[in-house]
């Protein structure tokens, strides 16, 4: 059997490299996929993205630099664009006279650049997009023969901070230099909690952005392996020094869905009892199902639906239907219920949510002679809705 790690809860903190664990196969994927394509990572908060890249910028590998930085906090292109040189300071790939070099290009008027440094680059509207430039060229001539790889944690929310226009600007510029042979050397992970479609959907409606991550591949995150899930279980079991047998163990997992946030919640939930066994288990659930304001709360999965689709009241009264189902649900009976409920509404209307529910993790959908039904992709979820949001 595996060797146990002892560690303790550290719900929504951030994890070491050496204490995330069970994702050795994602990490794998991604490492070959960035040889030659860029990734578009989405998943929901709590699957552990973060925890991902960070044991990948820590870790590394042979022939890539990886720069990784989380973008959420900020809502100026200026401030993003210094954030991402201030990183590379850092980590030591460029030095303090580069820097001065470098601010010394920021600060040139925008328009033609006929070249900067050593490299002549095509018409650009803004200064910022100089100093990119000038920032990927250098890092490229600094590591021959090496993928430099940019990745931007929480990349959609710091897009969608932005006025449409900037936001355009910064997504068909990273496209832009995807795209030219001089910088084949780059790429670029947007990873986010709310799935960049969403962000690109509102876009859309105001600006003609074609289809801006075509090029990348989009890889959606799962929950643990069944394996996985209970050698983490495992390992917060010795470290709160519990001793609840594997078959309990089985039962945290599967009602968790295998998320590691809240495997993790409910054994620091449980790591002060003398004794766990089913009833303190069922407790600690029951506390998760019930609350609906509290840090470690599911209630985000509402939030975003409130924030970011472009029709809340349907997408919310569908997943009231079937929160309410104790069975999978036929999608007429979604539809009919719906149009009954909320006027001016039509099939493609309803339709168009459904998909994006199933698309943005919410929903699974299964085919049975030639019937569509939808359910809750994660159990958890629908108990929690069904308690706290259905009517």
């Amino acid at each position: 059997m595996k060797k146990l790690i002892s560690f303790t809860p550290n719900t929504g903190g951030a994890v070491s490299a050496e204490n995330t664990i069970g994702r050795d196969a994602e990490i794998k994927d991604f490492w070959e996929i960035l040889k030659t394509q860029s990734i578009a990572l989405f998943a929901e908060r709590r699957f552990g993205k973060s925890s991902i890249l960070r044991k990948m910028e820590t870790e590394g590998k042979d022939n890539f630099v990886v720069i990784y930085k989380p973008v959420e906090g900020f809502s100026t292109i200026d401030g993003f664009v210094s954030a991402i040189i201030e990183r590379v300071k850092e980590k030591g790939l460029i030095d303090e006279s580069f820097t001065k070099k470098l601010e010394n290009v920021y600060n040139k008027a925008s328009g033609i650049v006929d070249e900067v440094g050593t490299v002549k680059f095509k018409k650009i509207q803004y200064a910022w997009q100089n100093q990119l430039l000038y920032l990927f060229e250098k890092l490229i001539a600094k590591n021959e023969d090496k993928v430099i790889v940019l990745m931007l944690d929480e990349f959609s929310i710091f897009i969608d901070k932005l006025e449409i226009k900037k936001a355009a600007d910064v997504i068909g510029f990273f496209r832009d230099v995807t795209f030219d042979e001089q910088f084949g050397a780059i790429r670029f992970v947007y990873c986010g909690s709310i799935g960049i479609d969403l962000v690109l959907d509102k876009i859309k409606k105001d600006i003609n952005i074609g289809e801006p991550i075509n090029h990348m591949r989009k890889y959606e995150l799962q929950p643990f392996t069944e394996d996985n899930a209970l050698y983490f279980c495992r390992c917060l079991n010795l470290g709160c020094k519990l001793s609840i047998e594997d078959d309990l163990l089985v039962d945290i997992y599967q009602r968790t869905d295998r998320i590691p946030f809240f495997i993790d919640i409910v054994f620091n939930k449980l790591r002060n009892h003398n004794v766990c066994g089913t009833k303190e288990i069922d407790t600690a659930f029951e506390e998760i199902i019930d609350d609906t304001k509290g840090k470690d709360s599911i209630k985000h999965f509402c939030d975003r639906i409130d924030d970011y689709y472009p029709n809340p009241d349907i997408s919310n009264y569908i997943l009231n239907f079937i929160s309410n189902s104790h069975q999978i649900s036929l999608e007429n009976e979604i539809c009919n219920s719906v149009s009954l409920s909320i006027e001016g509404v039509n099939r493609l209307k309803i339709n168009k949510e459904l998909e994006r529910l199933r698309n943005d993790g919410y929903l699974i959908r299964v085919i049975d002679e030639n019937q569509r039904f939808y359910d809750f992709k994660f159990s958890l979820l629908k108990l929690w809705w069904q308690r706290n949001k259905a009517f």
